[in-house]
């Protein structure tokens, strides 16, 4: 009987590490799921909406923050919710960084995706956006004005690899000139980045 009730034992013993030990190695082998790491120097007065931009776009630059303030303003003139009832033509220089990164705001600030089929780009001379109500057929075109075409031209383009390069997060003395010029975007009225022209919809 005291065998019989040691093997019993044993045998509970063995079975428990058997349910634990897998999962207490394997299961801490495995790496948790996360999103890339942008190269951003968050500041507490950002506003939500863009570090959610600079999460989708990977940094925070100009033509990005210009992108987004565009579409929201694109939105507003509309009366859309974004996502699913715009459609979002842009036009322009765009084809390449860092003008190209434009497209990438328009996207955060509107909602329209490429996935989604409800935004384009037709290359162009000068910068503008057409952004509809799909519900309503209202549309707003907006053109830059020359204060923010200033300020996205004044600073040099540079390659965004080398910029990864000479990019160090724990630098907080550096104030990199991009982000200073983004954030002056992020924070003026609207009336100086944009001329808005808004048509009625269907009636």
């Amino acid at each position: 009987m005291h065998l019989r009730h040691r093997d019993s034992v044993m045998l509970r013993i063995l079975a428990f590490l058997g349910l634990c030990f897998p999962s207490m190695v394997f299961g801490a082998a495995q790496p948790q799921d996360e999103l890339p790491k942008p190269r951003y120097r968050f500041q507490p007065d950002d506003p939500q909406w863009l570090r959610q931009a600079v999460q989708f776009h990977g940094h925070l630059g100009p033509w990005a923050a210009a992108g987004v303030r565009a579409g929201m303003a694109g939105l507003k003139a509309v009366d859309a919710k974004g996502h699913f009832d715009i459609d979002v033509q842009a036009f322009g220089p765009l084809a390449k960084p860092p003008r190209s990164c434009f497209l990438d705001g328009l996207q955060v600030g509107t909602g329209a995706t490429w996935g989604k089929r409800n935004i384009s780009f037709t290359e162009a001379e000068k910068l503008s956006v057409r952004i509809t109500n799909t519900r309503t057929g209202k549309i707003a075109q907006l053109h830059p004005t020359a204060k923010l075409m200033e300020l996205l031209t004044s600073f040099k383009p540079k390659d965004v690899s080398e910029e990864a390069d000479d990019h160090d997060d724990d630098d907080d003395d550096h104030e990199d000139p991009l982000e200073v010029i983004a954030r002056k975007i992020a924070s003026m009225p609207q009336n100086e980045l944009f001329v808005i022209e808004v048509a009625s919809g269907r009636k």
